[in-house]
């Protein structure tokens, strides 16, 4: 990926934190700046993955945009990837005691986009129309998850700080199971962790 993408890709992350932190407490936040920041390991958006996280609806609704990175290994290039992740959380968060709190089920949708010359959002003339279903650049993703939250001193930037796992899947792997039955549940399925900053 070239340098000014990179570089408008950060900029896109940390603006909004940026104008956040340079708030008073006593303002009213701008709309664009985010409820809190979050990090990712794996989880189909690339092996590392950051961004702002927004809430909605008393923290049961989340939207998330996040830049994810994988490294090149034995590839010949790294990978970097945009993901638009809706979250929602259908139950109540339960109290755990020395102020921990557990929400029970949170479930996700997003879709990522590819950032690489080998990936596409259309194929070429060389296929027979509608001989591939799916657009290479762009992947649809989902998982079910828990998370585990506490708040943090009041006198700092974050107000709460929340850990939280997932289990999830993506389009191209549940359609290629379907067909290929040689693929099991540990081929379909991915693990990710994560921690989010809330402000």
């Amino acid at each position: 990926m070239k340098l000014h993408k990179l570089v408008a890709l950060a900029l896109l992350f940390l603006m909004p934190a940026y104008t956040f932190a340079q708030t008073d407490t006593t303002t009213i936040r701008k709309w664009y700046a985010p409820d809190g920041l979050t990090v990712q390991f794996a989880g189909n958006i690339g092996m590392f993955a950051a961004g702002a996280n927004y809430s909605f609806s008393k923290d049961k609704i989340n939207a998330e945009l996040l830049y994810g990175y994988v490294p090149s290994f034995d590839a010949e290039e790294s990978l970097h990837l945009l993901t638009l992740k809706g979250i929602y959380k259908p139950f109540k968060k339960v109290e755990l005691g020395n102020d921990f709190k557990l929400t029970p089920l949170r479930t996700n949708l997003a879709l990522t986009y590819h950032f690489r010359s080998q990936f596409s959002t259309s194929w070429d003339n060389a296929y027979p129309e509608n001989y591939y279903w799916w657009i290479s650049s762009l992947r649809l993703t989902g998982g079910l998850g828990s998370e585990i939250s506490h708040p943090l001193p009041k006198n700092g930037l974050f107000k709460d700080i929340t850990l939280y796992g997932e289990v999830g899947t993506y389009d191209l792997i549940l359609t290629s199971a379907l067909k290929d039955k040689t693929l099991t549940g540990w081929d379909i399925i991915s693990f990710s962790v994560g921690l989010k900053a809330g402000f």
